[in-house]
């Protein structure tokens, strides 16, 4: 370890400016613990609540390239397990509620709610556009399922707005 190093690391260790680092090494020869110590002594090094020096005889494990890259991949396939995990589950809610189209208390076509999700997904403005057109056409759509109870907020919406377009075309 060069000088300028060996300079840094105590500034870092010690908390204390590079210039008392430096100063103190030169008087301790470049010794570090030497350095460390006499700092201490005269009472310089500044603790923080997050920071404290720590001395040990055991040799300091360093964690090698090889064995981040593991705890990445690692970390990743967890993460994406996850995802899989969230994205079976939508998928098993969705299959097992359904949106329905009606026209005239008449059931025209029932389909899961994962079917609607990728059609507006896939053809996001013309999904939208044929279901107010529907709208305009009397058709009417109901959401049902166990995820979908009779008071539901969104089937209240939808006949809401169902309600108000058939009120502006009966004027």
């Amino acid at each position: 370890m060069d000088h300028y190093e060996m300079v840094e690391k105590l500034s870092q260790k010690a908390n204390v400016t590079y210039e008392e680092a430096k100063a103190t090494l030169e008087k301790c020869d470049w010794d570090m613990l030497d350095a460390l110590v006499m700092l201490e002594a005269a009472g310089k090094v500044k603790t923080t609540p997050d920071t404290s020096a720590q001395y040990s005889t055991q040799p300091q494990v360093v964690e090698t390239t090889s064995d981040q890259h593991s705890k990445n991949k690692q970390e990743f396939v967890s993460g994406m397990q996850k995802l899989w995990n969230f994205i079976c589950k939508m998928f098993q809610k969705g299959n097992a509620n359904s949106f329905t189209i009606f026209r005239r208390q008449e059931e025209v076509v029932t389909m899961p709610v994962t079917v609607l999700v990728m059609l507006v997904l896939f053809i996001w403005p013309a999904s939208m556009i044929l279901l107010l057109i529907g709208m305009f056409c009397g058709l009417r759509y109901k959401f049902s399922g166990p995820d979908f109870g009779e008071n539901n907020p969104v089937n209240n919406a939808i006949e809401k707005a169902a309600d108000t377009v058939q009120n502006e075309q009966e004027k």
